[in-house]
C-alpha cells in the first residue's frame, strides 16, 4: 500500500514546524496529500464560575480562539508555500482533548506526524498531548520529529530496533511501505542474555529473509552496549549514520521497549536525534 495521506499535528510552534517540514518532504516523495490539524482545547470552568460569566465574555473567548486558529492556518499555508511543495494540502480544526482528537483523526490517514513530545518528559512544562494516550488510541503509526532536527533531503537509509517481539514486528509491518523505498536498512539488535537470538526466537525463521522478499536491503548491526544503555547505543548509532527514520515498537516487554512507555522508548524519545516511527 502506497503512502498517500499524511496528517500533521500543527500549532505553529518550533516542534510542529519541524513535523510539517518533514511531512512536506514525505509528501513530495510519495505524492501524498499533507493535511495540517489544530486542536483547540475548550476552556474549563467550575460550574459555579461558568454560571456567573457573562455571555459576551464567553463569546469573546471563543472569537479569540477562532482568530488564533486562523492565524495558525495562515502560518501553515505560508510554510507550505515557502517550501515549494506542489502537492495537495488540507487543514482541519477540531475541539477537544488534543491527544484523543489527534488519535481519532489519525485513523483516517496513513500516518500521523507530530513534533517531539518535549513536555512529556519535563514536569515543569504544561503537557497538552499525552504520548501514551496518543499511541494507544491511534491505531496508526506515528512519526515523531525532533524539535532541533535539521530537515534535509532523504538519504534513503533507515534503521529499525529489532528484538523479535510482537511490538517490534508491528512497527516493522507498519513501516514497511516506507522501508521498501529505502536503499538500505540497518537492523539494530542487542543480546540481553547468552540464550537470546536477536534474529529469531524460533528455528528456521529469519527477519532478513522476510525483508529481502520485500525488496529491502538489510544489514544487521549488533549494538555495542559497553558503557552505554541500549537506548544510548541506539541514539549513538543514529548520530553516526543519520538515517531518515528510526523504527521502534512501543510499550512492549522485549529488549527495545519497556511496559507503559518506560526505559528504552522513553529515553530514545526524550533524546531523539532523528525522526522516530512508533507503532503499538
Amino acid at each position: 500500500m502506497a503512502i498517500k495521506d499524511l496528517l500533521v499535528a500543527y500549532d505553529g510552534n518550533e516542534a510542529s514546524e519541524k513535523a510539517l517540514e518533514f511531512a512536506l518532504k514525505m509528501g513530495a516523495k510519495y505524492g501524498a496529500v499533507v493535511t495540517g490539524m489544530k486542536v483547540n482545547t475548550p476552556p474549563k470552568f467550575d460550574s459555579h464560575v461558568r454560571r456567573w460569566m457573562p455571555e459576551d465574555v464567553i463569546k469573546g473567548m471563543a472569537e479569540a480562539q477562532n482568530e488564533a486558529s486562523a492565524a495558525i492556518k495562515s502560518k501553515f499555508e505560508a510554510h507550505v508555500a515557502a517550501s515549494g511543495f506542489e502537492g495537495e494540502t488540507g487543514w482541519l480544526v477540531e475541539e477537544g482533548q488534543p491527544d484523543i482528537m489527534l488519535a481519532r483523526s489519525a485513523r483516517f490517514y496513513d500516518l500521523l506526524l507530530i513534533g517531539q513530545f518535549e513536555s512529556a518528559f519535563r514536569p515543569e512544562m504544561h503537557r497538552t498531548v499525552d504520548p501514551k494516550e496518543l499511541l494507544l488510541r491511534a491505531g496508526k503509526p506515528i512519526i515523531i520529529v525532533p524539535k532541533g532536527y535539521t530537515v534535509r533531503d532523504f538519504n534513503e537509509t533507515a534503521a529499525v530496533a529489532w528484538d523479535a517481539s510482537r511490538f517490534a514486528a508491528r512497527a516493522l509491518t507498519d513501516a514497511m511501505q516506507i522501508l521498501e523505498t529505502k536503499k538500505s536498512l540497518d537492523v539494530l539488535t542487542a543480546e540481553t542474555s547468552p540464550s537470546s537470538d536477536a534474529k529469531s526466537r524460533m528455528p528456521g525463521l529469519d527477519i532478513f529473509v522476510h525483508l529481502k522478499r520485500h525488496g529491502v536491503t538489510a544489514n544487521e548491526v549488533r549494538l555495542d552496549k559497553s558503557g552505554a544503555s541500549i537506548a544510548g547505543a541506539i541514539l549513538e548509532h543514529c548520530a553516526k549514520t543519520d538515517p531518515d527514520v528510526l523504527v521502534m515498537g512501543a510499550y512492549g516487554r522485549g529488549t527495545f521497549s519497556a511496559a507503559l512507555f518506560g526505559s528504552v522508548t522513553r529515553t530514545v524519545l526524550e533524546k531523539q536525534n532523528v525522526p522516530v516511527l512508533l507503532s503499538h
